[in-house]
């Protein structure tokens, strides 16, 4: 790996998927550490240039405790979290291990997609010193029906998540690029009925972007619009 220096064996430390130790190489440069112990606690990947990053491939309040942290001991970190634009699903037999079916999943995310999360871990939208970016990738999810998985999954468990490409990314740390994500054409007040349609994307979703803009102190409630509430800029 050239000059990045791992100081801790990190492929599946914490039984992670192939994604996780994918990312953490591909954004890895000349310079870096990778699994390197900071205060007791194992950091993904730490910057020449003192910046720590936590790539998370889901649960970001996982590691909520942790990124606060650093952050109010004020470390700027950075916190990666993939969204599969383009996801392939396969197939393997449980008893042979041979791949019966390759097919591409109806499922795009996106990038309001981070939002399904980051409803676990509001605080990093107003926390100085934290920055988080969404990489879209085109990744591989491989399944097989052995009888592990959830009794809701029919039995499937996921084997592996792979990274085959990065196709873009976007970093969110200011209000200015946060805020940025609401149309500057849609006038307020705000309701997640009207920002789903704005954005094309369902109320369900659209109301986690109101509740952790809300909750960082971005937007403040100004009424109802029928039995939902409508938000307008702080």
């Amino acid at each position: 790996m050239g000059s990045i220096a791992v100081e801790r064996a990190g492929i599946n430390l914490y039984s992670e998927y192939s994604l996780h130790a994918q990312i953490k190489e591909y954004l890895a440069r000349p310079g870096d550490r990778l699994e390197a112990v900071i205060e007791g606690r194992v950091v993904d990947l730490v910057r020449a240039d003192g910046e720590l990053v936590e790539v998370q491939t889901g649960h970001l309040g996982q590691i909520k405790p942790k990124v606060l942290e650093f952050a109010g001991k004020g470390c700027r970190v950075r916190v990666i979290y993939p969204v599969s634009a383009v996801r392939e699903l396969r197939r393997l037999d449980p008893v042979t291990n041979e791949v019966l079916s390759t097919r591409r999943s109806p499922k795009h995310g996106d990038i309001y997609s981070l939002f399904d999360e980051l409803v676990h871990a509001p605080e990093f939208v107003a926390a100085n010193n934290v920055a988080v970016e969404v990489l879209m990738i085109r990744s591989v999810e491989t399944k097989t029906r052995d009888g592990s998985g959830s009794w809701w999954r029919r039995g499937d468990r996921t084997v592996d998540r792979e990274l085959v490409e990065v196709l873009s990314s976007r970093s969110f740390q200011t209000p200015r690029e946060w805020l940025s994500l609401i149309p500057s054409d849609l006038e307020p007040p705000w309701s997640s009925e009207t920002l789903g349609e704005a954005l094309d994307i369902g109320p369900a979703r659209a109301r986690k972007i109101l509740y952790c803009f809300s909750r960082a102190g971005l937007l403040i409630e100004s009424g109802k619009r029928g039995r939902g509430k409508t938000y307008r800029k702080a």
